[in-house]
């Protein structure tokens, strides 16, 4: 190591990167295609766009003024969204904030942090970036988490659970009965609702009881703002406030603030759009159910985790490539012959099946 690296914090100077999507240039450079070629759904985004008044909102805004460190308005609409008082709500820069700002609050270095794999890969970023012990309990065969296994490698050094429901890359469900075992420890649990506005499933009642639930949730995938980085956390108006307490000053920015007031106000055109893809995804499942050589594991998202009979998954992502479309392979090798496919538009759905059908 250099001289620069050995003032470095030793676990910050050889950690591993976490690795999402590439732009749409990037993609269609590797394909060699064009960029407007390129069928991102690989990234679970919204493939319709900025909704056009969100964009309408983020016009002659007052950008030399800083925004609102208490997130006053922001959490005024996220309650009345909610259901849920504002005391109960904090709005981050992402979800991932959110996460990020969970290890801060709770987690020492060498102290555990339990994910059960294979899911979103932030927790386990998140738990290396904070020097902690990432313990990934792996899921049974069917997706849903093993609590006996859980429960086991919960010790003194364990503080925090990361769930998402419905999981990502898996599309299933955390069950209420599993979140209540896992409650019941007195661990901090984290429930990713990310994917809520497509399931329609939450275990926010759950927060009457337990003051160590945490529902994080976004509005990157539903809202199509993902660009603007806006997520928030709903919990106990104690856990919320310290929250408060540590987070950046002004992490919503002008333009996030904004457009999550524009998204709130026109929520109904949002969520027929979110059901859009859900009906999209639907369509995929139905034609893959008529297909040989691939199946699907069903899912409550706006994506569908899909396995490869005759292929391996690296095989079937150069085929997809080949016809301008992108979706998400993974490096665990639980997941070898799978790849997770985003619900698009109509049309991008249909030449997904088209191209699936040569591909398989």
């Amino acid at each position: 190591m250099s001289q620069l690296e050995d003032l470095m914090r030793p676990h910050m100077a050889k950690i591993a990167s976490y690795h999402g999507v590439d732009p749409s240039v990037e993609l269609a450079r590797k394909a060699g295609i064009k960029p407007e070629e390129v069928i991102r759904l690989n990234a679970n985004e919204n493939p319709y766009g900025a909704f056009d008044k969100i964009t309408d909102a983020l016009t002659n805004l007052d950008l030399h003024l800083y925004p609102d460190i208490q997130q006053r308005k922001l959490r005024a609409a996220l309650s009345e969204y909610t259901n849920q008082p504002v005391e109960r709500i904090v709005a981050g820069a992402g979800g991932d904030e959110i996460i990020d700002l969970l290890m801060r609050l709770f987690v020492e270095r060498g102290q555990k942090v339990i994910d059960c794999k294979p899911t979103f890969g932030m927790y386990a970023f998140s738990a290396n970036m904070a020097d902690a012990e990432i313990v990934s309990v792996p899921r049974n065969s069917s997706w849903d988490i093993d609590i006996p296994a859980m429960l086991e490698v919960i010790d003194e050094s364990a503080r925090i659970v990361f769930l998402a429901s419905p999981n990502n890359p898996t599309g299933n469900l955390l069950t209420e009965s599993d979140a209540c075992a896992l409650l019941d420890t007195g661990l901090v649990v984290c429930v990713d609702e990310t994917y809520y506005e497509f399931s329609g499933s939450t275990l926010c009642h759950l927060l009457e009881e337990y003051e160590n639930l945490v529902i994080l949730r976004s509005f990157s995938k539903w809202a199509g703002i993902a660009g603007l980085r806006v997520g928030y956390a709903i919990a106990s108006a104690n856990l919320i406030q310290h929250l408060l307490d540590i987070k950046q000053p002004y992490n919503i920015n002008i333009a996030g603030e904004a457009a999550v007031l524009a998204a709130l106000e026109h929520k109904e055109e949002l969520l027929e759009r979110a059901s859009s893809l859900v009906e999209q995804r639907k369509r995929l499942e139905d034609a893959i159910g008529e297909m040989e050589g691939i199946s699907y594991y069903p899912s409550e998202g706006n994506f569908l985790l899909c396995r490869f009979d005759r292929r391996t998954a690296e095989e079937a992502y150069a085929g997809l490539a080949e016809h301008g479309i992108f979706v998400r392979k993974f490096s665990q090798s639980v997941l070898d012959a799978s790849l997770r496919m985003s619900a698009g538009t109509p049309e991008q759905t249909d030449r997904l099946i088209d191209a699936l059908r040569i591909v398989v």
